[in-house]
């Protein structure tokens, strides 16, 4: 018993040594001053730095795609992005999760040249990546790679827009782990608070509320996939942003190369709008989840279109 209070006495004894240096060296501290505050229109702020924006280069493909390029040379890096005007705004009710099934399946589901597990190694050892996925109301493609690695890269990104293969097994892997999501989706409160936000906000029917069920998951096939791919993907409705370190004259040979000749599917739509939204109810709504030990607010309306003219 006397050693472990030794101890105890001898610790708190360099502590408080310790505590004296630092007083010594940065002296005592004197009491904060409260600022007043002030009306806002006596607040003063340093003038806005003028925006710069960088130098690019937009032109249109014949099959309507739309290609913007920037050079930026200070690393040896290239990344490009292919935006496409679709989404789960496409898909059937009795079939939620589709637009997102197949934003997955481009990219896991391989090419018509490569299995996914060759896709996977080609990219892995040029530390590139390629990546697809769609969204609410619309979707992307990407990819990054080292300068040295553009051409190669640049082929398998085009080959993964153009010729996705949409291996079955992959799809049955992205219905497994689509069931194993629903299962779950009651276990963070976040998750929950956003879904029954956006069910209030725009309606349980709407395709921005709508929510992804074990009966959704039975009902989507391969075929489905395939069919919703041919009709939404297009080079009419694409946007292809590319930056980093290349040559624009060699670049647009690669474009030209790999998309000049993409052709829409007989069953693209011509015309792709995203429907119009209305807030359907307001007030104060809890969702009650007593197991759970954390609570989450959302609080918030509907906001306008990104196509408004203000």
């Amino acid at each position: 018993m006397f050693w472990f209070s030794k101890r105890r006495l001898t610790t708190s004894f360099f502590l408080a040594l310790a505590a004296l240096g630092l007083v010594l060296t940065l002296g005592w501290s004197k009491p904060a001053n409260a600022v007043t505050a002030r009306d806002y229109d006596e607040l003063e702020f340093a003038p806005l730095g003028e925006i710069q924006i960088p130098d690019f280069e937009r032109y249109e493909l014949p099959n309507g795609m739309v290609v913007y390029l920037m050079e930026k040379h200070d690393l040896p890096l290239i990344r490009g992005s292919a935006t496409f005007k679709a989404g789960e705004f496409m898909e059937p009710e009795d079939k939620t999760g589709l637009a997102g099934m197949m934003g997955e399946a481009m990219r896991t589901g391989g090419t018509a040249s490569y299995t996914p597990d060759e896709l996977n190694q080609f990219l892995e050892q040029r530390a590139a990546s390629v990546e697809t996925s769609l969204g609410a109301t619309s979707g992307s493609a990407s990819f990054s790679a080292l300068s040295e690695d553009l051409a190669d890269v640049f082929s398998i990104f085009a080959e993964v827009i153009q010729q996705p293969a949409f291996a079955p097994e992959k799809i049955d892997l992205l219905k497994s782990q689509y069931r194993g999501s629903i299962a779950r989706r009651n276990d963070d409160p976040d998750d929950v608070t956003s879904r029954e936000f956006r069910k209030l906000i725009y309606g349980p029917a709407s395709p921005f509320a709508r929510m992804v069920e074990y009966s959704d998951v039975d009902n989507i096939s391969r075929d489905d996939v395939v069919g919703f791919y041919q009709t939404a993907i297009q080079p009419r409705s694409t946007i292809l942003g590319i930056s980093g370190d290349f040559d624009a004259a060699q670049m647009k040979a690669l474009i030209e190369e790999f998309f000049a000749d993409w052709t829409p599917s007989v069953r693209a739509k011509a015309n792709v709008e995203v429907p119009q939204a209305q807030q359907q109810t307001n007030g104060l709504y809890v969702v009650d989840q007593p197991q759970l030990t954390q609570s989450y607010i959302h609080i918030g309306h509907l906001g306008g279109r990104l196509d408004n003219p203000d």
